[in-house]
């Protein structure tokens, strides 16, 4: 029953979702079953700037031999002198089919905004192939290539030339790394390379970086290193930049 209830709730979940980009996979792909995480962080100064900054993030994944079904969610929001000034969200699924191949077949469907960024909205849908090319306890190494539809709306100022509505086709590729200690220290990276397939020059490179250390029982703490190169953005938004951030959470499995 397990085993054929997962393709269909992937494609359910395709179907009536908006769908991201930089998502750690590798650090979210569970044990046999059902196993999840959610971590959360505040920080805050007072004096005479008052800011206050806050990051969640949760994920959840059914695996069997079968395939397996991942659910990401991220979000983030800042506020200046009581007005928010920055925020952000992510969603992402994925299905990944467990074939007797080398490649193992997947579909992802994302959702994200960033007001840093100036984007409104992007969804995107996509469809690929998946390779381990190693599997152990404590430690994979998996890449991935996909070709995806990708849709935005962006919030641009006055006399900007970039279109504020776009849509087009990317290719994805990505590596994923995972490393853990009999501790139960872990450490995380994925890298993504999407150029558009009509403008190989329009490309953009992702990543993230989590290094998670266990505290007591079910609780951790972990430090995340996002980062992001576009050479095509709009006005007034960097081509490059990078995101530092540490929170604590729980983990179940």
């Amino acid at each position: 029953m397990f085993r054929r209830i997962l393709p269909v709730v992937a494609l359910l979940v395709i179907g009536t979702n908006p769908s991201l980009g930089q998502v750690n996979i590798e650090a979210y792909r569970g044990n046999a079953g059902l196993a999840g995480a959610a971590r959360f962080s505040v920080s805050s100064d007072f004096g005479n700037v008052e800011v206050v900054r806050s990051d969640g993030a949760g994920n959840l994944t059914l695996d069997n031999d079968a395939g397996a079904l991942l659910l990401v969610m991220r979000g983030a929001a800042g506020f200046l002198g009581g007005k928010r000034y920055a925020n952000s969200g992510v969603l992402h699924m994925r299905y990944t089919w467990k074939l007797r191949t080398l490649i193992h077949p997947e579909v992802f469907v994302q959702g994200d905004y960033a007001r840093s960024r100036r984007l409104d909205a992007r969804s995107l849908l996509g469809i690929g192939g998946r390779w381990n090319l190693l599997r152990a306890d404590r430690l994979a190494l998996a890449i991935g290539s996909a070709v995806m539809w990708e849709r935005e709306r962006l919030d641009l100022l006055p006399m900007d030339p970039h279109d504020d509505r776009t849509s087009a086709a990317r290719l994805s590729s990505y590596v994923n790394l995972y490393a853990a200690t009999t501790r139960g220290v872990s450490l995380a990276s994925t890298a993504y390379y999407q150029p558009a397939v009509s403008d190989m020059a329009d490309a953009r490179l992702l990543g993230t970086i989590e290094l998670t250390t266990p505290i007591i029982g079910p609780l951790q703490q972990t430090t995340i290193i996002d980062f992001r190169i576009d050479r095509k953005s709009p006005q007034g938004v960097k081509n490059s930049d990078v995101k530092l951030s540490a929170s604590f959470g729980v983990k179940f499995s």
